[in-house]
């Protein structure tokens, strides 16, 4: 069977056709529409474009950054709420599988990522924010409203930060890409480093890490330990056999954080089994976890067995 995979990402609409064995026919990318109302079209003008080169492609599967519920897609980047996407798109003929972005990274890397064979897995986000796609007994888990996930708004410290959510202390305020940006900046004022004249970049802080720069390599373990608060309740809730990381900043700074991650983790979990592991597909996680969506809706919808 062969699906075609959407992925409305932050900057880029993306496209494929993949096959049964999750590799990737064809595919195309542009730059995502910055107004709603063309967003569809422009779902509808790529999905032509992969059926007019792949015409057997048997379902549709979409990978949305916002929550997915029964009455529809709620993305504030999107300016939708509530939008019946599926009913809109009803004209293209064929099956339409919508998960969240975050949920279909974590079913690709389960299909042929990182996660492969494993029931219970959670994939997690590090970046601007924190997110988690969780898949439990070989499922998406997405709670009774379609809100799951939403585990950088757990509150670690009561009295912390406040939170763009409305609450103080969410582990994304000390744990996420935007809290080490801050820190690099509350370093840069205090001084931490006098011979710059401007403020290092995320980026230059990393590299400054890899070439021994102790204030920048003990910026970077901070956010690794606040990182691991989140991540040891996380094992403790779950008792996931994975955690895949993604995301800008575990993934720039993976080969500097693993092992301190993992000690962090393990000193706190009740269990030291769970695998810490960095994402095997990347950016294409989601596109793949919507194409493997759109086949198990296809077979549902008895169109199709594979």
């Amino acid at each position: 069977m062969t699906a075609i995979a959407i992925d409305l990402g932050g900057t880029h609409l993306r496209w494929a056709v993949v096959d049964g064995a999750g590799q990737r026919l064809y595919q195309g990318r542009a730059q995502r529409p910055r107004h709603a109302d063309t967003i569809v079209e422009d779902v509808r003008r790529a999905i032509r474009e992969c059926r007019d080169r792949h015409p057997e492609a048997a379902a549709v599967g979409i990978c949305v950054p916002g929550f997915v519920r029964p009455r529809g897609v709620t993305a504030t980047n999107l300016d939708w709420h509530d939008f019946d996407l599926r009913a809109v798109l009803g004209d293209v003929g064929l099956p339409i599988a919508l998960e969240n972005d975050t949920a279909a990274g974590a079913v690709g890397e389960q299909w042929i990522g990182r996660a492969r064979g494993m029931g219970n897995v959670v994939y997690l986000t590090i970046s601007t924010g924190i997110g988690a796609g969780i898949i439990i007994d070989g499922d998406v888990y997405r709670g009774s409203s379609g809100l799951a996930g939403e585990v950088g708004h757990t509150v670690v410290d009561l009295n912390g930060l406040l939170c763009g959510c409305g609450r103080r202390g969410c582990w994304e305020m000390i744990g996420s890409g935007t809290a080490h940006h801050r820190r690099i900046h509350e370093a840069f004022i205090s001084g931490t480093w006098p011979n710059l004249e401007t403020e290092p970049t995320p980026e230059q802080v990393t590299e400054r890490a890899r070439g021994g720069d102790r204030a920048a390599t003990a910026l970077l373990l901070r956010t690794a330990r606040y990182i691991g608060i989140g991540v040891a309740n996380l094992v403790n809730l779950y008792d996931p056999q994975a955690i895949i990381f993604t995301g800008g900043f575990a993934r720039s700074n993976w080969d500097l954080i693993q092992d301190y991650l993992v000690e962090e983790v393990n000193g706190q979990a009740l269990t030291d089994t769970t695998e810490l592991v960095l994402t095997e597909l990347g950016d294409d996680a989601g596109l793949i976890g919507a194409a493997r969506q759109a086949m198990l809706a296809a077979a549902a919808d008895g169109r199709q067995s594979f």
